[in-house]
């Protein structure tokens, strides 16, 4: 009841969630990110205040991103952003069970997250990647239009 209240508030704001996480993923911001763990923290409580949901176990500061490691959203800095194109990148890892249509459900299995140095102070890029890592798809929403 409480996942199908939950699909009912995020399609009255206008988000439509394109993956789901499965399980609980943690979120590591990379060495190369400008973002601070305050900032990431603030910019995920913006989308659970819309009524996102995810359960985050944790949010840190890493020497190190394994970027094969599962279960993860791991923040970066500008690593392979073609700027002509692209403010910022998420990239979803996602998977499914059973034969794919139109109506199969895409899991998540990790993110990777690349915002500039120079994005990092433009919320609303923040905001809109950080949705993407959430699952969110691009919507008519303020945030989760194609154009951030």
């Amino acid at each position: 009841m409480l996942y199908l209240f939950s699909l009912i508030t995020n399609a009255w704001a206008g988000l439509e969630y394109e993956w789901h996480w499965e399980t609980s993923p943690q979120i590591e911001i990379c060495p190369d990110s400008q973002l601070t763990v305050n900032e990431v923290i603030q910019s995920y409580s913006y989308w659970f205040d819309r009524g996102v949901s995810a359960n985050i176990t944790s949010v840190n500061k890493v020497n190190y991103c394994d970027l094969d490691k599962k279960n993860v959203i791991q923040i970066a800095g500008d690593r392979d952003v073609d700027r002509r194109k692209n403010n910022a990148i998420t990239d979803v890892k996602w998977y499914y069970y059973g034969k794919k249509t139109n109506t199969t459900t895409l899991y998540i299995s990790r993110v990777l997250v690349q915002i500039p140095d120079d994005m990092t102070e433009t919320p609303e890029v923040v905001l809109h990647e950080i949705g993407h890592s959430l699952g969110l798809g691009h919507t008519d929403d303020h945030i989760m239009k194609p154009v951030y």
